[in-house]
């Protein structure tokens, strides 16, 4: 294969990746939408207390390990070889796997009553079962992404995606007819996840049956990969699910908190499920900076790998300024429209301010992810995994005592906290692969675009409220979210253009945007 039929291969590949995992991303979020509407706020809880470790099992078995093994199977020439090392890495991820599984089989009471609530232990038994899945899910995937065969991995992620939404949709749906109670709909919600996980390993099991692999051979060693398996496919996985970390300890620890603040157990339940619909809202905003970092790695490491820096540093620098322009557009725009967003979508208001401020959290995070794909393309994890640690650390250290102190809000700012921790470490860490990033009179420009935004959108928004005397209903709701992002939209286009904020090159990087200037020859 020639050097540019390798590279379009590539890019090929990568555009196939980026648009599934697009779509099961967009899947992963937008389902919890009509989940929350059917189950209430207190199933919503139950759900979610157990949620990031699925959404940490998932990112280990979609992400962080399949990129992780891909480049190992790369290094590896012979197909001999190459299925030999998925053998054996099948083995070692088993046992991790195996210890996973049953400490929270066995574990799980323990577990449910550090969470503040024993009757969460069905459920945490229910999700366990997917870790069994993991090590062959992972290990596939790497080795098809590893041979350029994005198929299998963008397919079975899809199906997977499909298949637990559509199970946890049609469970909710039994339990309102049913009247079952909020456990019994989150143990069973859970269950979706290795009936999914089950299903997207047949759809790699088929493939492997259909391409009729070599046999292993007996050359392949794992124990120099130890080290790189903790360091790389660890950082690889810590990336990938850094809010998960962030949320897990809010399972921990919320509860607790909100019944040191003064409310009953059942007033702290009702509103931690509130306050998990930040959750949801951060997740729709990351959708197209997952979808960018996973695009841009490709170029990024093979500019590195030819030595043109100065290709590198204007990927890395348009990935970066692109990224957080757009994240801070999502997170102004979330946070002045978060009453009736939280109304539409939720039924209610409860909360608006307090997931507002966490919504913020996608700047934080965008930039976060953005640093560490520049970092990972030059071959640098240990600074990011540093970073990831320190501010989860941060974040365990602060939480229940600030929402013991300021209730849900206490939550989000331990989470803005524990972010920008993460970002200070990276920063000092990694300072020579991060300068430049930034442009200071850009950003300033973009502080003035968004406040005339955010301010003209409110702006509308009220003013349809009070001149046509309606109160807040999801009717309303629509009405003012219908009109107010697209106006939004146009004026942070305008005032972009208006002040030069972009250079022609970062146009062409903005997702909708730069396919648009191409069609028209701009």
């Amino acid at each position: 294969m020639t050097n540019n039929s390798r590279r379009k291969q590539v890019l090929t590949g990568t555009f196939v990746l980026t648009a599934s995992a697009f779509i099961a991303k967009l899947l992963s979020a937008v389902y919890r939408v009509p989940f929350q509407n059917m189950v209430g706020n207190v199933g919503f809880y139950v759900y979610q207390q157990i949620y990031p470790i699925y959404g940490i099992g998932m990112t280990f078995a979609l992400n962080g390990l399949p990129m992780f093994i891909s480049k190992l199977v790369v290094d590896v020439r012979d197909p001999a070889d190459q299925i030999a090392l998925i053998r054996r890495l099948q083995v070692f991820l088993s046992i991790i796997s195996l210890i996973i599984f049953l400490g929270l089989q066995f574990g799980a009471q323990t577990i449910a009553l550090a969470m503040t609530d024993g009757h969460l232990a069905p459920v945490i038994r229910a999700v366990s079962w997917m870790f069994l899945f993991t090590p062959f899910l992972a290990t596939w995937r790497g080795y098809f992404q590893g041979r350029l065969e994005m198929g299998p991995t963008a397919y079975s992620q899809v199906i997977e995606q499909v298949v637990r939404v559509t199970v946890i949709l049609v469970i909710a749906g039994w339990a309102i007819h049913a009247g079952a109670d909020p456990y019994m709909i989150g143990e069973l919600a859970m269950f979706s996840a290795p009936v999914a996980g089950a299903c997207a390993l047949l759809v790699l099991l088929f493939t492997v049956r259909r391409k009729q692999l070599p046999r292993p051979s007996k050359r392949a060693n794992l124990t120099p990969l130890f080290r790189r398996l903790i360091f790389e496919g660890g950082t690889l996985c810590l990336v990938s699910a850094v809010m998960l970390l962030l949320q897990l300890v809010d399972s921990f620890s919320v509860v607790a908190g909100l019944r040191h603040f003064g409310l009953s157990f059942a007033a702290a339940q009702n509103l931690k499920g509130i306050y998990d619909r930040s959750q949801t809202l951060v997740q729709l905003g990351m959708v197209v900076t997952m979808a960018s970092t996973t695009a841009a790695l490709p170029s990024l490491s093979l500019a590195h790998g030819r030595g043109q820096q100065t290709t590198f540093d204007h990927l890395a620098a348009t990935e970066m300024r692109v990224n957080f322009a757009l994240a801070l557009a999502m997170s102004a725009g979330l946070f002045v429209l978060m009453p009736q967003i939280n109304t539409l979508l939720f039924s209610s208001a409860d909360l608006s301010l307090t997931i507002g401020v966490y919504c913020v959290s996608i700047v934080l995070v965008t930039i976060i992810l953005t640093a560490s794909t520049i970092l990972q393309a030059v071959g640098r994890y240990r600074a990011t995994m540093a970073a990831i640690i320190s501010g989860v650390i941060v974040k365990i250290l602060i939480n229940h005592w600030l929402v013991a102190r300021f209730s849900a809000m206490g939550a989000s700012a331990a989470t803005l906290i524990g972010l920008l921790v993460m970002m200070i470490v990276l920063r000092v860490l990694a300072a020579r692969q991060l300068a430049h990033l930034f442009n200071g009179l850009q950003v300033l420009k973009l502080l003035v675009v968004l406040a005339a935004m955010s301010v003209l959108v409110k702006l509308i928004t009220s003013g349809i409220a009070v001149g046509f005397q309606i109160p807040l209903t999801r009717m309303s709701a629509m009405i003012e979210v219908v009109i107010g992002i697209p106006v939004g939209v146009g004026i942070f286009l305008l005032g972009c253009r208006v002040l030069n904020v972009f250079s022609l090159r970062e146009w062409f990087a903005i997702p909708m945007i730069g396919r648009l200037m191409r069609l028209l020859k701009i």
